[in-house]
């Protein structure tokens, strides 16, 4: 609460370097010659990897995306129907899969082949021969668009890591009788706004961990999990009324993370936290419902 006894407003992070400025400019210019666009979402935060600048850009632009639910394995598979329910009534089009593994375009098969044969049929009207249809992937850093670029290309073509800003150039990679793609870096918010998106965006690896309040985003993390009835191993599955860091000291005593053999090492157990649950090791989880 405020001195006017009015609830304070939610933390807001900053964070957009320079580079993602500039690859918003550079995807706004390319845009024009894109005929489809791709939008990877990470499945277990579909609400947070949206990105509403980007989207902006994309209506402005007069382009419609589909929307991929990428890392489904790493998701509750009943949220990401619940999900996939939701979107498709808000009028998207939208596919889940894993696009690390697997060949060929699988869920996305029919929506590519229409666009393929709406793109041939434009190009009939004004009388120019058929080409491969240009797809642009586009979303937040970390979602996995490099690794769905290397699926639809059939090779690992576009460089790939676990962590954000991998990608810092556009790289278009053709794929003869079928689509010409474009690989772009990932753009995250001009400003996050509260600390529940950042931590859905810290515990998915889409910002980095060096750039946060890293104890209290682990807390917060571990503090939902216990909510949501997925406490990590050694974890009660209780109200998590003892607070954040009070529950982050407890799994540092678990985990023998501790400082001179006594104090609870937060910093360790935190980035330990965020990045199992980035991997998977938790196991399927989604963080954010469906409305």
């Amino acid at each position: 609460m405020n001195e006017s006894g009015a609830p304070k407003p939610p933390r807001a992070f900053s964070w957009f370097p320079g580079h993602m400025r500039k690859a918003l400019r550079r995807l706004e210019e390319t845009l024009a010659l894109a005929d489809g666009v791709l939008m990877v979402l990470d499945a277990r935060i579909p609400a947070s990897s949206r990105q509403p600048e980007l989207e902006e850009l994309l209506r402005r632009k007069g382009k419609e995306a589909l929307l991929v639910l990428n890392k489904a394995d790493l998701a509750e598979k009943a949220q990401t129907d619940r999900w996939l329910a939701f979107l498709r009534q808000e009028g998207h089009r939208v596919a889940a899969m894993r696009a690390v593994t697997g060949r060929g375009p699988g869920p996305l098969e029919n929506p590519l082949e229409r666009l393929r044969q709406a793109v041939h049929a434009q190009r009939r009207k004004r009388g120019l021969l058929p080409r491969d249809p240009r797809l642009v992937v586009v979303g937040i850093p970390n979602v996995g668009k490099s690794s769905l670029l290397n699926r639809l290309a059939g090779a690992s073509r576009a460089k790939t890591g676990a962590k954000p800003g991998v990608t810092r150039g556009n790289q278009w990679v053709a794929v003869p009788g079928k689509w010409q793609i474009l690989d772009s870096p990932g753009i995250l918010y001009p400003r996050i706004e509260g600390e529940e998106i950042l931590t859905s965006l810290a515990a998915t690896s889409c910002v980095s961990l060096d750039a946060i309040p890293l104890e209290r985003a682990g807390g917060l993390l571990l503090e939902r999990l216990i909510r949501l009835g997925h406490p990590p191993s050694g974890m009660q599955a209780r109200d998590s009324e003892a607070g954040p860091e009070a529950l982050l000291g407890e799994m540092a005593c678990l985990k023998s993370f501790l400082l001179n053999g006594q104090e609870p090492d937060l910093p360790r157990t935190a980035r330990w936290l965020l990045q199992a649950f980035a991997r998977g090791e938790l196991g399927a989880i989604t963080l954010e419902a469906a409305p």
